[in-house]
């Protein structure tokens, strides 16, 4: 589901948070102040009429940083309590909670004119308020941490040194992959895909001998947001173990470097006896985390609940979106270790993927296919949930916005036109969500918007090329659409902006273009999201997206990366933020995804001067000292790319180069 989706399931989310924090908060002490004043403030945001999805999502993002510090402080097994240090940044925590509840309150007693006339200022509050929360829990979990290595420090004195297995696990965990991950997330609208998710969750607690489930579907059919909602139930049960949400484009998301490393972190956390026999599986190979899949496996995963009882109920490790990693033969390992292990490994797994061939054959050869329980999500008919979905969206619009529709003799939209946009779903959850935001955007009329969607062709295709033709596609447009489709892994709105050299406002004015197929974060600090990744697909192939084709993005990303470099690196001084680090780190992958894609024209000579002056200035020993950081290897393999490259284009290589390369090399062999 897309932004929209999870405001209106904000109402049913803070229901079921209050319920979760409540179980873990006893009923005195700093954590049930900070609760109450919450309560206080939910009481206010359901009298509300208009900014309520805005104050919802800041409810929810106190109620789960409550609920982190609550889970935290009863793993300590020691409350929190009054005139503690903890006490005191908690207050600060409750403060700003008091300062939204003053605004709420003011917003929910004025008039819908003054409301109108103040929307920006309320807009700003806003962020105001998210800030000043985002600080706070940053003040909080940097005073833990203080207080956290102060107390670790002092216990070390007189003993000796080691390494702390923990710390180096916490590492090379992905934070943003699991079940609890922030942001927005996909998830079913509340009381849709009931049956295919009460199938898993019969899969997941029933007596049978198939310990993993393969979900399958085509693109759009809502397999993501299936695996979130079944990932939260399993987790409300306490029946999940451990979970990784790919993501392509993401980052450490988009790769399985961490998978085995973040699934043995998660599990040490739902199995607390697990946790000091991982630990001493780390103490005992501090290199461990660097060696084969197989090998952390069975170190961090198996040998472990080999020596801990058994497990009363079912536990389940949930990963989704296998398609949208970039390490094939990784995924294909890692499903043929699953069914190599099968009578050792006591847990159940759910995974979730398209149909891709490699991860196809890696679930029907062999004994895999006796051992899996297979669902193909195409197999469940959808169309009573995307009518229910679709009815529910446009009623709850019409209440908001009455004005609209006051010369409406009848039901918008009429009843055909809601089943002919079902019809047309076919099953495709992402076209029905799209259409749903591309019709109830704030540009034009959505009267005229939907009669633009039913005299379309069939699928998403159309839909995305009818938002790109709307479009003011100038220089910046392409830009900013070119980058967020080529990023290796997310940026900020701010660090995307300076990448490309262009202003936050810029970014942000062509993103709403498109805001009815992309999600836009509510400041610019934020990450900009597709809503799904079949736009991607879309504008790579030529023959779907045709004018609206984005070729040879990743040569002007490189591009782009080493003007930044060049613009913005010093001697002497290290990258300052992520644009920075992103274009050191980063632009060799893309010169070698666009070598051989871009032999001539204005953008191959752009490629050569812009390596030119980046191999002459200051910016080059800048580079090479980031790299030695975590890359050493792509360094001399990039600076040969280089010179292979220029000398193409029949340009000799700057004095020094050359030596630079020997250098180089003799360093990474060391390292080696």
């Amino acid at each position: 589901m897309d932004a929209a989706d999870h405001a209106l399931g904000a109402a049913s989310t803070i229901t079921t948070l209050m319920k979760e924090v409540s179980s873990l908060i006893p009923h005195a002490g700093p954590l049930a102040s900070a609760l109450g004043v919450t309560k206080e403030l939910i009481s206010i945001v359901n009298q509300m009429r208009d900014n309520k999805d805005q104050c919802s999502f800041l409810v929810e993002r106190i109620l789960r940083i409550l609920k982190d510090i609550a889970k935290e402080s009863a793993r300590l097994k020691e409350p929190i309590r009054d005139g503690s240090p903890t006490a005191d940044r908690l207050n600060e925590l409750v403060s700003a909670i008091e300062e939204i509840k003053k605004d709420a309150e003011a917003w929910k007693n004025t008039t819908r004119l003054d409301r109108f006339w103040s929307r920006d200022k309320i807009k700003a509050a806003v962020v105001k308020h998210e800030k000043n929360l985002t600080d706070c829990f940053t003040s909080f979990m940097l005073g833990a941490a203080i207080h956290l290595t102060a107390a670790a420090d002092n216990s070390l004195v007189g003993r000796e040194s080691g390494v702390r297995p923990d710390s180096n696990l916490i590492a090379h965990v992905v934070p943003d992959a699991g079940v609890t991950r922030g942001g927005l997330k996909h998830q079913c609208f509340q009381g849709t895909r009931e049956v295919v998710i009460s199938e898993i969750m019969n899969w997941a607690g029933g007596d049978h001998n198939q310990r993993v489930c393969w979900l399958s579907g085509p693109a759009g059919f809502g397999k993501s947001a299936i695996m979130q909602t079944v990932a939260e139930r399993l987790d409300e049960k306490g029946n999940l173990a451990a979970s990784f949400f790919f993501l392509r484009g993401a980052g450490a998301r988009s790769k399985f470097t961490h998978v085995i490393a973040t699934i043995a972190y998660h599990i040490s956390h739902s199995i607390p006896d697990s946790q000091p026999l991982i630990q001493q599986a780390l103490q005992a190979d501090p290199t461990l985390l660097s060696q084969s899949t197989r090998h952390q496996l069975q170190k961090l995963v198996l040998d472990p609940l080999k020596q801990i009882p058994p497990q009363t109920k079912p536990m389940i490790i949930v990963v989704d979106a296998l398609d949208e990693c970039d390490d094939h033969s990784s995924i294909t390992e890692f499903i043929g270790l699953l069914f190599e292990t099968y009578d050792h490994f006591p847990f159940r797994f759910l995974l979730a993927s398209r149909i891709e061939n490699y991860i196809d054959m890696a679930f029907t050869t062999g004994q895999a296919p006796s051992m899996t329980c297979f669902m193909k999500l195409e197999t469940f008919d959808a169309g009573h949930d995307i009518s229910t979905f679709l009815t529910s969206r446009f009623d709850e619009f019409c209440k908001q916005r009455p004005r609209l529709f006051q010369n409406t003799q009848q039901m918008w939209p009429a009843s055909e036109d809601l089943a002919a946009l079902a019809e047309r779903s076919d099953g495709l959850f992402i076209f029905a969500a799209t259409v749903v935001s591309f019709i109830l955007n704030d540009t034009g009329s959505p009267q005229d918007k939907l009669q633009q969607v039913l005299n379309s062709h069939l699928g998403l295709d159309p839909l995305y090329a009818q938002v790109l033709s709307n479009a003011n596609r100038d220089d910046a447009f392409t830009k900013v659409l070119s980058a967020i489709i080529y990023l290796k892994r997310q940026l900020s709105i701010t660090d995307l902006a300076k990448l490309l050299d262009l202003t936050s406002e810029v970014v942000v004015t062509r993103l709403m273009e498109i805001q009815s197929i992309i999600r836009i974060p509510p400041d610019n600090q934020g990450s900009v999201q597709l809503n799904h990744a079949s736009f991607r697909d879309f504008l790579l192939d030529k023959t779907r997206s045709k004018e609206y084709y984005q070729p040879l993005g990743e040569a002007r990303m490189m591009v782009w990366s080493l003007a930044c470099m060049v613009k913005y690196l010093k001697q002497d001084q290290w990258p300052r933020d992520k644009a920075e680090k992103y274009a050191c780190l980063e632009w060799c992958s893309h010169l070698e995804s666009a070598i051989g894609g871009c032999e001539s024209g204005e953008l191959a000579t752009a490629m050569v001067d812009n390596i030119q002056t980046f191999v002459r200035c200051e910016a080059l020993e800048v580079w090479i000292n980031t790299i030695f950081l975590g890359r050493v290897y792509q360094t001399t393999e990039c600076l040969q790319k280089v010179k292979v490259l220029l000398q193409s284009k029949s340009v000799s290589m700057p004095d020094g180069t050359n030596a630079i390369i020997e250098s180089v090399s003799k360093i990474r062999n060391c390292v080696k």
